[in-house]
């Protein structure tokens, strides 16, 4: 191009691809390259509303595998539940590792909860099964086969999972009309979350588990934990693991020294569910 000779002003035009005019200008030592322009990295949507509770705008971060001409018009669903000892999460901690479980073929949606003090138990439980639900309905928009889904967490995401799928339907932990749309996760996977939460103080542990402002005390509405034992129980997921329900397959992992969450609490799930 004369760029003594260039026009003071050109029309915006609604080009196709096709029919956009190619670049001529060829400056020394440049290199043309010829990259792949198929997707080969996920998508990542985030801050996306699902739902406002308490005065709260809560958010999910969706991620959804490269789409391409050769790839499924669906995937599985991952429910992801960050931990944060209960309380406001920083919801992006794992996005890197989520990413890529995504590049393996599903679509990942990181719940945001809300957190105690200002919200307590139940309402982290209830507010996964509502954005599962959202995801469920948006299904289309984001590749989701609704037909397979499961919840995923850690630390106090992993009660959440654990909770939310020993109790899929029970009217008390929905906010939904659980009869008109009921949930039927597929499995669930708890990384090393809270299930007796009682017990946590009877065994080694780095910090308090029990008194009122207790990060447990203050998800169970501020109280110690050893005055409202039944209310505690509420809160267990084994509380609802019986001979008759139906669950999922769990898979649950925990590592043998971990200083806030005692390696008690997955042993006392698995025995409850086998």
């Amino acid at each position: 191009m004369d760029f003594d000779q260039v026009p003071d002003y050109v029309s915006p035009q609604d080009y196709s691809y096709d029919s956009f005019p190619p670049a001529t200008d060829a400056p020394i030592d440049m290199k043309t390259l010829t990259p792949s322009l198929t997707p080969s990295y996920p998508t990542v949507t985030l801050n996306i509303p699902y739902a406002i509770k308490s005065d709260k705008t809560l958010h999910l971060h969706v991620i959804t595998p490269p789409i391409t001409p050769d790839s499924p018009s669906s995937f599985p669903l991952i429910m992801w539940v960050q931990g944060s000892a209960f309380h406001k999460q920083s919801l992006g901690n794992h996005m890197a590792h989520l990413i890529e479980v995504a590049k393996h073929g599903y679509v990942v949606a990181m719940v945001e909860y809300r957190w105690a003090p200002d919200d307590p138990f139940p309402a982290q439980i209830k507010d996964l099964k509502t954005a599962t639900r959202f995801m469920l309905q948006h299904a289309s928009e984001y590749h989701v086969d609704p037909n397979r889904y499961l919840a995923w967490g850690d630390s106090s995401g992993g009660h959440t999972v654990t909770t939310a799928v020993v109790t899929s339907n029970m009217k008390q932990f929905n906010d939904e009309d659980a009869s008109i749309f009921p949930l039927h996760y597929a499995a669930c996977v708890d990384y090393y979350g809270p299930t007796d939460i009682s017990r946590m103080n009877k065994v080694p542990s780095t910090q308090d588990h029990v008194t009122a402002h207790s990060l447990e005390g203050e998800f169970f509405g501020t109280q110690n934990l050893y005055d409202v034992p039944k209310l505690v129980q509420t809160g267990n997921p084994i509380t609802y693991i019986t001979d008759s329900a139906k669950l999922p397959p769990f898979l649950i992992m925990h590592g043998n020294k971990d200083r806030l969450v005692p390696f008690e609490q997955s042993v006392l799930l698995y025995q409850a569910l086998k």
